[in-house]
Formats: C-alpha cells, sequence, structure tokens
C-alpha cells in the first residue's frame, strides 16, 4: 500500500499540465472542521462480538499544500473521540470479594486520540461555485485518553456496573487507511466551505489486554466513518 501511494505521488506531480515545476506560485489552503462520526469495533478475538455502532465526533485543524493547480496534499491535526462496544465471557474479581466470578461483560470504549492525517487531494475544476475532491491517505492517532463503562452479568449474584480508565488495556498507536470524498463551495476568491464523507480503517490491533477465561489475547481494529463540515480560508 505504501508502495502504492508512493506511485500515485509521483505520477500526480508530473501530471498537471504535463508539469509542475514550470508553474510558480501555488495556494496553501488552512480552515477548520467538526465531523459527527459513527464508529464500530471488529474484534479479532475468539468470543468476542462488536455490540453494535456508537457516536463519536471530531474536532480538526486542515491545511491543504497545493503542488499543482488541483492536486494537494492535505494534512492537519484532529482530536477524535471514537466510540465502540465489545461483548465477551470473562472471569472477574468483584468487590472485595476473594473469588473469582464467571459471567458476561459488555463494555462500552472511549477513545479519544490527536490523529495527524497524511493525504493527497485530488479536485475537479469548478463549475459554478463548486468544485469536487477526492482523497486518500493515511492516519497516525497518538492516544490520549480511553475509558470504559462496564455491565457485568456474573452467572450466580448481582450485576455490576462500573467505569474507569482503560489506557493500560490499549494501544498507544492506531494506524489508518484514510478515503473520502466532497465538495467545496467557494464563498468568495479564498474563502471555501466544506462539506463531505470520509472513511477510516484501522491497520491495528487498538487492544493490549488479555481474557483471563480463555487466556487469549484481546484483539480488535477501531472503524469509523464521519460527516466534515468545515471552513477553508
Amino acid at each position: 500500500m505504501k508502495k502504492l501511494f508512493s506511485v500515485i505521488l509521483v505520477f500526480l506531480l508530473l501530471c498537471d499540465h504535463g508539469t509542475i515545476f514550470g508553474q510558480t506560485k501555488f495556494p496553501m489552503k488552512l480552515g477548520l472542521k467538526v465531523a459527527p462520526n459513527i464508529g464500530w469495533m471488529s474484534p479479532g478475538t475468539k468470543g468476542y462480538t462488536s455490540d453494535g455502532a456508537r457516536l463519536g465526533g471530531t474536532i480538526g485543524f486542515i491545511s491543504d499544500f497545493y503542488f499543482a493547480e488541483n492536486y494537494a496534499f492535505s494534512t492537519g491535526m484532529n482530536f477524535q473521540f471514537i466510540n465502540g462496544t465489545l461483548n465477551y465471557e470473562e472471569i472477574l474479581l468483584i468487590d472485595d470479594d476473594t473469588a473469582l466470578v464467571s459471567g458476561e461483560v459488555f463494555r462500552k470504549y472511549n477513545f479519544l486520540y490527536l490523529e495527524i492525517p497524511l493525504m493527497i487531494k485530488m479536485k475537479t475544476k469548478t463549475f459554478g461555485n463548486i468544485s469536487f475532491f477526492g482523497q486518500i491517505g493515511f492516519g497516525t492517532g497518538f492516544r490520549l485518553k480511553t475509558t470504559v463503562k462496564e455491565h457485568f452479568e456474573p452467572t450466580t449474584g448481582n450485576p455490576v456496573d462500573q467505569q474507569y480508565d482503560f489506557n493500560n488495556g490499549t494501544t498507544l498507536i492506531r494506524e489508518s487507511i484514510l478515503i473520502g470524498i466532497g465538495c467545496e463551495y467557494h464563498v468568495d476568491e479564498s474563502s471555501r466551505i466544506l462539506v463531505g464523507i470520509s472513511y477510516s480503517n484501522s491497520l491495528n490491533n487498538v487492544m493490549t489486554g488479555v481474557n483471563y477465561k480463555s487466556k487469549l489475547n484481546e484483539k480488535s481494529q477501531l472503524n469509523f466513518a464521519e460527516l466534515n463540515i468545515g471552513f477553508l480560508f
């Protein structure tokens, strides 16, 4: 995939009007975005299932560096609130009891990442006041915080609900492939309103724990789709 990305980049550098080296100036566009998202977890551990998708959101800063008329490096900085759920069987020590209790865990994960995307953005020419774009690339997310809300249904006894920090059960880094499409409405010569949709597919496992009942390592990807609404200056 990285080799393909490099080939696409070289091709784009050479293809706009034959070459970009004879052209002198291309704009840099900066902006802000908000993006409600829907996140879900894709477990890879036997006996683990996803318990549905959950709503989240992103607040971000956009930087588009144009190296040709309709092609840009798109990067920035995103604070991502991504949520997911897992359901599995486990053995837990409840409160001050000395005996381990078997049961079923329903766990809601709340992730906060600082992501740095690196994408190639490809735009059409302007039709009236609107231009369309597609973009593809990679994202590196740094986990800032993870919390969980857990509901435990024991085989005997009363259910237990608890909430706690879970940084030690998740990886520091989330790598992803990013794909998006959208349009820009040209308000004037420099300002644009951006609307688009994008998909982020996790490339690595985001879990580090062990299931004490099955003795298996916990594995799950964290994916999401989002609606991007932004303003470029």
